[in-house]
Parts: structure tokens; C-alpha cells; sequence
């Protein structure tokens, strides 16, 4: 599969088979996606990838999200799509692996009005791990798609981030992202993907001639 059709084949699978994803597979996947580039090479991201018991204590500490995230979806979307996301993160669909990406604990002080510089000065470290982290996520999900495997990309998450950390003993990180892996519970289809929107691209300098 070449890398257009591979991008505009992946989708967010929120539905896995009850069947164990090989750990030289993830290692496979992993190994490669440490290929992103990263702000100033510092490669200052870590990956955490759990299942078994562990795992599960995971996914009842990301349940909790529920409580928080349920009037924010309320507002956005119908009633149907509600219920399907909150199922969602009551279970993270069966996923028999979780990823988990972090970074760097570091705390940026915004203050309005500050200028652009002031702002950079303040929250270079944070902003460039994140956007480094983005690109090793983006990897890992095309990568997976490669393997024949589903994931999605979630947020929510950190909602619940102290108690994530608390099951995993994690300190001085920032959790960027919890990512379930598995194989698509519905491997003959694929949920449908949403529109891209018009106009998100601006041309300076490439008038006809």
C-alpha cells in the first residue's frame, strides 16, 4: 500500500477482536515510528505499551472520563453518537494493547498580553515536545494500518491523567496520549470517513503564469 492510499485508508477503530496483538509486531511498529523527527532531535518522548492485568486497571481509571466528558459531547453531538463514544471510553472497544505517549513534565506560564517571543521563551519545551510527540503518534497509527491493525487516537484521557499515572507509577511525565491497538473487530468494513473540509490551504507565489 503506498503512503497516500495507506493515509487515506486509516481510520479510527473503536471495536477490537478478542485476539492477542504479538509483541514482535508492536516492537516492529514501535521501532519504526521512533523514526519521527523530533524538535531538536531530542527524541524526548516515551512510549508505554501495556496489556494483561495492568491494562485493565487502565481502562477503569479511562472510564472515568465519562463523568467529565459527558455534557461537552452532549452539546456537540446527537444522542446516538453519545452513547457510542461514552461506550467507547467505558471500554476502549476490547483494545488488547494500550500505547500510552509521554513527555516531559513542564509547566508554561501564559500571561495575557505577552508577544510572541515572550510566549515562545516561556513555552517553547512544552509546545515543540507536544508537536514531536504528534509526529511519532501519526506514525504509529499509519504503521499500525500497514500491520493490518486498528487504533484511535485519544485525548479524553487526560482528563483521568493522575490516576493513569497513579496505576502505572508514572511521575515528572505528561501524558500526551493513550492509543488502544488490536485487530479491527470488523475486518470486511470500515467506518466511513468523515469529509475533509474545503479551503484549509492558502497559495502565496503560485500564481499562474
Amino acid at each position: 500500500m503506498d503512503i497516500s492510499t495507506l493515509i487515506r485508508e486509516r481510520r479510527s477503530i473503536r471495536k477490537y477482536q478478542d485476539r492477542d496483538v504479538p509483541r514482535e509486531v508492536i516492537a516492529k511498529i514501535l521501532e519504526d515510528a521512533l523514526w519521527a523527527p523530533s524538535a531538536l532531535n531530542r527524541q524526548n518522548w516515551q512510549i508505554v505499551a501495556v496489556r494483561g492485568e495492568q491494562k485493565e486497571k487502565l481502562v477503569e481509571a479511562v472510564a472515568e472520563t465519562n463523568k467529565y466528558f459527558k455534557p461537552r459531547l452532549e452539546k456537540l453531538f446527537s444522542e446516538k453518537i453519545v452513547n457510542v463514544t461514552l461506550q467507547f471510553l467505558r471500554t476502549l472497544g476490547g483494545a488488547p494493547v494500550l500505547l500510552l505517549v509521554y513527555i516531559p513534565k513542564l509547566v508554561a506560564e501564559i500571561r495575557p498580553g505577552m508577544s510572541s517571543l515572550e510566549r515562545y521563551h516561556h513555552e517553547q519545551g512544552r509546545l515543540t515536545s507536544f508537536l514531536s510527540a504528534a509526529a511519532l503518534m501519526q506514525n504509529i497509527l499509519l504503521l499500525a494500518t500497514a500491520e493490518g491493525l486498528g487504533t484511535c487516537w485519544m485525548t479524553a484521557p487526560k482528563i483521568v491523567e493522575d490516576e493513569i499515572n497513579e496505576v502505572l507509577g508514572i511521575e515528572g511525565q505528561e501524558l500526551v496520549s493513550v492509543i488502544p491497538m488490536g485487530y479491527p473487530d470488523y475486518p470486511d468494513q470500515k467506518p466511513p470517513a468523515p469529509p475533509r473540509k474545503d479551503n484549509k490551504v492558502r497559495w502565496i507565489g503560485f500564481e499562474q503564469k
